[in-house]
């Protein structure tokens, strides 16, 4: 089982016990921050050890122009990442990859050469990297410019790792409450399915449940904050039955309450399996578990 795996398995099993299953993605995060930031770090001594030159001019080649960079990193190198490119350049392929990184980390060092020579700057900061008896000290200029890079990927590694868990866990957790709640796998369908192919766009489910006359229920599960407008409005835009969620704020019930929709919200909720099975009485899909 991979780590993301694990933290994946572990949110489900938060979720499913009515826990905040958010640390389980901070712990996440750091973990992955802090693997950069040691290797970013080995890679700067080990230069070192070989006998190079630690520069503003080594720093360009080694971590945004060398070819066993890859583009996304070099960007980090550099302060900016792979979306924010994009946005600005409309794509991001290598070659405006590499360029954008390398005016980007020139803008950088031209801005703070200027304020390590301003007369009235009186603040020094070096950064050490230190292994055994060898030592890397860096200038304020270069210590600001690693101190961006390492700030710009935690950026990066935090807005993934929301996004991605959060997907991954989606389907998983609802194939969970249906193994636990004891429904037969005949009734369920956890496949995406387009519900309108005559449109421009698809409209894709994350689960379907079967009823004992074979009606379809479309399930949606949604890993959001409370409050979050957008978890409500999901049901109505893809014409979904049954909506699970982390937590749903009161105008969220009642506004899916009204429109005939049921829901089950999973934070502090020491009913999650009952209520489950309610709204599969219900909607009259069979379950065994009790």
């Amino acid at each position: 089982m991979t780590f993301e795996e694990e933290i994946t398995e572990r949110t489900i099993n938060r979720l499913l016990s009515g826990e905040d299953y958010r640390d389980e993605i901070i712990n996440a995060i750091n973990s992955q921050f802090f693997d950069f930031t040691l290797k970013f770090f080995r890679e700067i001594l080990e230069a070192k050890l070989t006998g190079t030159h630690i520069n503003m001019l080594w720093y360009r080649e080694h971590f945004i122009n060398s070819e066993n960079i890859k583009p996304d990193d070099a960007a980090i190198y550099s302060g900016l990442n792979r979306k924010t490119i994009t946005n600005i350049y409309g794509h991001a392929t290598r070659k405006i990859v590499l360029e954008a990184a390398n005016n980007n980390f020139e803008y950088l060092r031209a801005m703070l050469s200027e304020l390590e020579n301003d007369a009235d700057n009186d603040l020094a900061v070096t950064l050490s990297i230190s292994r055994n008896d060898i030592t890397v000290n860096l200038s304020l200029t270069e210590s600001l410019i690693v101190i961006n890079a390492l700030a710009t990927k935690k950026l990066q590694i935090r807005g993934g790792a929301w996004s991605a868990i959060g997907k991954k866990a989606e389907k998983p957790l609802a194939d969970e409450l249906c193994r636990r709640a004891g429904v037969p796998a005949i009734n369920i369908d956890s496949r995406n399915f387009v519900r309108d192919k005559t449109l421009d766009y698809d409209r894709e489910t994350d689960y379907k449940l079967i009823s004992r006359t074979g009606r379809v229920y479309r399930v949606e599960v949604k890993l959001i904050g409370r409050g979050n407008p957008e978890s409500a409005d999901a049901t109505f835009a893809r014409d979904t039955d049954i909506f699970i969620a982390d937590t749903l704020s009161e105008q969220n019930k009642a506004q899916l309450t009204s429109n005939g929709k049921e829901y089950l919200m999973l934070r502090d909720n020491p009913r999650i399996l009952d209520d489950f099975r309610s709204i599969l009485d219900r909607l009259d899909i069979p379950y065994t578990g009790r």
